[in-house]
């Protein structure tokens, strides 16, 4: 670590001012070579710093997932290959095919407050980078005032002063890329709230389709569990008739009583279902649902779709907008890291002021009362205690914590789609079975009531069989609304329901400083365009293959820890805790084989 102070050397040596005429070239030449002085001088101090190396290597995320290869555990409605893109490249209108569901969701983006918020916060990103922006011009302030003032207390003959004063504040030189830094990050910091706001997009989509599949799936359950109150009330009848004529015992009436119950508990917890699916629908949509665009019960299909792609999980990092919005603060940290490293370098900053002063408000605005004074300034860090090298610090180790959260939602979303698939790889098989076991129970229910009729069994035997066949029905209901959520899912987690149609308004510097004023092809439009593109650019994945042998190329870090002193904290005579220094030094790999760490123990 360099130690460093701050200095300020102050433009007065250099200030001039004229009441009267301008100044004469002699003058000119004399503070120039004052002000040329002052630069070497500056010069001079911040060479006594070790000011860091600027990092150029790439910055590699690692997220130890198999990129290139296909996804896993697939059904036979999934496929997972190189030749059909993924359906997250699919609008949400066109992957989407019933009417009802898109007309709600078109409500929730209009109405929904959690995404308005989130656009709103666009906004303020966009007003954000503005200010920024706005850092790289001059700013002139204009000031009045009126004084009165006196030698001492005894003074009887005070006398006025007015002035009116234009000035030019404190306006940086950006030669060593601060401001500009400063406003690559304020760019990422924008990219990444629009990355926030499609992935509430995406999230507000899927749970207004979950929450329409839930609601018309509850409908279905209510009009199964009817359906079976109305057969049970039947059996009942049935069954209490026999009792009363001594055929039966009492025992299939309780049974068919109990039955009974059942089935209207089923409709009860069907209908508290349906309520609260309408609530989480309202809640979503922003307002009342259109009695037009509720669902009818137990959609088959909401999706024009007959075959899933899911591509390959490289398109997880093109179309996954948290993704995305990891990589963009990733890259807002980076610029950070160029701003603590240009706070090692002098500011040089000009300042200018033009005003009129006099004694009297009538003289005030007399040629006589002009003044003007113009001047540049330079702060040089010379000793700080060492707090620009904790900042640079921080600025790396914050990028470093960036990129292994990049990492981890790249990890994440992977997981998340392989979750998904694994749901479905067995969904079609459990509700082949459960049919079968439909028309099993179906089977069963018809032959023993056949018996029943026949005076062969008696009817526990046809109850038994009803239970069975209700408990089958609701669970076919169950897997259908699980395959249709599965669908929405797999649409969500892959990244589908941004608008990928609609391009990204990325917000491009209207100002230049002044020492970039002078460079015509970085005010170009093509310029301008080569920075956005850059802006949303996206880093570099590679495997941990490629990523070891980059390791293996590169040079190493070795820390040393020389002890100067050792101490004997409870006077025991053994050494309890050593004070030194770490020595930090950079070597090149002898070879290209990773070594494993050894843990040292050092006696003392």
């Amino acid at each position: 670590m360099s130690v460093q102070k701050i200095t300020t050397l102050n433009s007065a040596t250099v200030v001039f001012s004229a009441t009267n005429a301008q100044p004469t070239l002699s003058r000119l030449r004399k503070n120039s070579g004052r002000l040329l002085g002052l630069t070497a001088l500056a010069f001079s101090m911040a060479a006594c710093n070790t000011i860091p190396k600027a990092d150029t290597r790439p910055v590699l995320a690692v997220p130890n997932i198999p990129i290139e290869q296909t996804y896993g555990a697939f059904d036979k409605e999934t496929v997972s290959n190189a030749q059909q893109a993924s359906v997250a490249g699919q609008r949400w209108q066109n992957f989407y095919s019933d009417e009802r569901l898109k007309g709600l969701i078109a409500l929730g983006l209009q109405n929904n407050k959690d995404f308005e918020s989130a656009r709103l916060a666009i906004e303020k990103a966009r007003a954000q980078y503005q200010i920024t922006d706005i850092n790289d011009l001059p700013r002139i302030d204009g000031s009045g005032g009126y004084t009165r003032s006196a030698q001492n207390n005894r003074d009887r003959n005070s006398s006025g002063a007015y002035s009116v004063n234009l000035g030019l504040a404190n306006y940086e030189l950006d030669f060593w890329g601060k401001i500009a830094s400063l406003k690559d990050q304020a760019l990422q910091n924008f990219l990444s709230t629009t990355a926030a706001k499609d992935a509430t997009q995406i999230s507000l989509i899927s749970n207004i389709a979950q929450s329409y599949a839930n609601l018309s799936y509850s409908l279905a359950q209510l009009q199964l569990a009817e359906a079976t109150v109305e057969s049970r009330e039947k059996s009942l009848f049935i069954a209490d008739k026999r009792f009363e004529a001594g055929i039966d015992p009492k025992l299939p009436s309780l049974q068919s009583s109990a039955s009974l119950e059942s089935a209207k508990l089923a409709v009860l917890r069907a209908q508290s279902s349906i309520l609260k699916s309408r609530n989480a629908l309202q809640f979503l949509v922003g307002g009342p649902i259109p009695t037009n665009l509720i669902p009818t019960p137990a959609v088959s299909n909401i999706t024009s779709q007959q075959v899933f792609s899911a591509g390959l999980p490289s398109e997880l990092l093109r179309y996954r907008p948290d993704v995305l919005q990891a990589e963009y603060n990733l890259k807002a940290a980076g610029a950070n890291i160029e701003v603590a490293r240009a706070s090692y370098y002098p500011s040089i900053s000009l300042a200018s002021n033009v005003g009129l002063s006099s004694g009297s408000l009538n003289d005030l605005f007399k040629s006589g009362s002009v003044g003007w004074s113009f001047g540049p300034s330079v702060s040089v860090p010379i000793f700080d205690a060492g707090r620009l090298d904790a900042n640079y610090d921080v600025a790396q180790i914050e990028r470093k914590q960036t990129l292994a959260g990049y990492e981890r939602s790249i990890q994440t979303a992977f997981r998340e789609v392989s979750d998904v698939l694994a749901t479905r790889a067995t969904l079609g098989e459990q509700l082949e079975a459960q049919y079968r076991l439909q028309d099993n129970f179906e089977q069963t229910y018809q032959i023993a009531d056949a018996r029943f009729k026949a005076g062969i069994s008696n009817y526990l035997d046809v109850l038994d069989a009803q239970r069975s066949l209700f408990s089958t029905q609701q669970g076919i209901l169950d897997l259908e609304l699980q395959k249709i959520i599965s669908q929405i899912e797999l649409y969500q987690v892959l990244g589908g329901g941004a608008n990928l149609d609609v391009p990204t308004v990325i917000p491009v510097p209207q100002h230049r400083n002044l020492v970039q004023v002078v460079n015509a092809a970085a005010n170009s439009n093509k310029a301008k365009a080569t920075d956005a593109i850059d802006a949303a650019s996206s880093a570099r994945v590679v495997s941990a293959q490629e990523a070891l042998a980059i390791k293996q190329a590169q040079p190493v870090e070795k820390s040393t820890f020389k002890p100067t002193a050792v101490v004997d904290v409870n006077n025991d005579g053994k050494t309890d805790a050593a004070i030194g220094v770490i020595t930090e030094e950079t070597m090149l790999k002898e070879n290209s084989v990773e070594q494993v760490p050894v843990t040292q123990i050092i006696e003392p």
